[in-house]
């Protein structure tokens, strides 16, 4: 049985109203096997500190995205999963593995926004846009280049390089980047957790995101447990700045010290606290002039979203299960 931290008070998360979801039918395959959650921050691991680094902290206004667009059920399974979890853990357990529908617009917000920011582009020289690199994704750009260089378009050389900007992107998502020879521009991690159907759903955000998408065109959806999007907050934007393991630090707002790991936050901070903390920061406290805690806020991740990444925390290590239907 794991310990889940309530505070007394009524969540919040109950509270809220059923949100929209994307339409279209649900998709087919489901990814079943979550990766060991291990290893330092994305900074640590790039030799980087918090204080040198923009990554992970340029996202965190609830401007320039769309909110989730995660369907009700997901909402409806976090809550019933959060009666459940620290009383009947097996049922907790099985709810997390409801399979839904995930857009690239969702993807791309659990996963690249915290450093790349809501519009794609990045903050230069550290950070660079992902514009361009989205924009060669679509064939019709290619060709519009042809024509703006005073050359015949030609629709096969197009697409076999919108072909090839396509693999470029896979292999960067799945091994990470190269070192670039420029100092100042940090090396992209790998995310291979990301698998295939994800990736293809990202792309149509991608083209949506730099204006080449086609007209009418809708985004593609992947599958996704619900415990998988909880992995994806956890991987995606808060493993950018904590440790998978590592020292812990009390629960109580803190000025100065190192960032507490994350596979300790279940027992260190309530659910409602860590909700708070992500979406909104800390209360103010008498008599300081500054925030207690110099972690930004992430408005535009959704409280069930937090909530499911409080989950996936508090389920380790997580056991690799098929998804329901």
């Amino acid at each position: 049985m794991v310990t889940i931290r309530r505070t007394p008070w009524k969540l919040a998360l109950l509270l809220l109203a059923l949100s929209a979801g994307p339409a279209g039918a649900e998709p087919a395959a489901v990814r079943t096997t979550l990766l060991p959650f291990t290893g330092p921050s994305i900074l640590r691991g790039l030799s980087l500190t918090v204080d040198t680094s923009p990554l992970g902290r340029i996202g965190g206004t609830s401007e320039g995205a769309a909110a989730s667009q995660l369907p009700p059920a997901f909402v409806a399974t976090v809550r019933k999963a959060l009666q459940q979890a620290g009383t009947n853990d097996l049922a907790a357990r099985k709810l997390l593995r409801t399979a839904i529908a995930i857009s690239g617009a969702d993807l791309y917000r659990l996963n690249c926004r915290s450093c790349h920011g809501p519009t794609g582009a990045g903050k230069p020289p550290a950070i660079a846009s992902i514009i361009g690199p989205s924009k060669a994704l679509a064939p019709a750009q290619h060709e519009k280049m042809m024509r703006a260089a005073g050359a015949e378009p030609r629709p096969e050389l197009a697409r076999q390089l919108a072909q090839h900007a396509e693999a470029s992107l896979q292999a960067r998502l799945s091994e990470g980047g190269k070192k670039p020879a420029a100092d100042h521009l940090e090396t992209m991690p790998p995310f291979a957790y990301i698998d295939e159907p994800q990736i293809l759903a990202l792309e149509d955000f991608l083209k949506a995101l730099a204006g080449v998408a086609a007209k009418g065109a809708n985004g593609r959806l992947a599958g996704e447990s619900v415990l998988g999007v909880g992995e994806q907050v956890v991987r995606g934007t808060c493993h950018v700045c904590h440790d998978a393991t590592g020292l812990g630090t009390s629960h109580g707002p803190m000025l100065t010290g190192p960032i507490p790991a994350l596979t300790s936050l279940p027992d260190r901070m309530s659910i409602e606290g860590v909700v708070q903390k992500v979406r909104r920061g800390w209360p103010p406290v008498a008599g300081l002039s500054a925030s207690p805690t110099s972690m930004p806020v992430f408005p535009f991740l959704s409280e069930e979203e937090v909530a499911a990444a409080y989950l996936f925390l508090a389920y380790l290590p997580v056991q690799a299960v098929p998804a329901t239907r």
